[in-house]
């Protein structure tokens, strides 16, 4: 992915209500549209403006099935996503140094 696509995918995610919505998709699998708002006490609109948005950034992928639409994360995104910052082989990232 280019950096680009990144600081999209990244600015999408940076909204409290669109990560919430990507995690319980996540954990979910796939939810269908009507699932997605079932979660949240949200209007039909403002979910459909939320799903749009990691949509267009490539967060989540839909499929259509018939007059249903169904929701998952692209995990392909997620991983490059997860990637920018490196993480040493212990699991942790680079810890500030003490000054001697």
């Amino acid at each position: 992915m280019d950096e680009a696509g990144l600081v999209k995918a990244l600015k999408a995610l940076a909204d409290k209500k669109r990560i919430r919505m990507a995690r319980e998709i996540a954990s979910a699998g796939e939810l269908s549209c009507t699932e997605v708002k079932a979660h949240f006490h949200l209007s039909q609109p403002t979910i459909s403006h939320h799903l749009k948005i990691l949509a267009d950034a490539g967060v989540i992928t839909v499929r259509e099935a018939g007059q249903h639409r169904y929701i998952s994360v692209n995990s392909d995104l997620i991983h490059e996503v997860s990637a920018v910052l490196p993480v040493s082989v212990h699991g942790k990232a680079g810890r500030k140094r003490k000054r001697s």
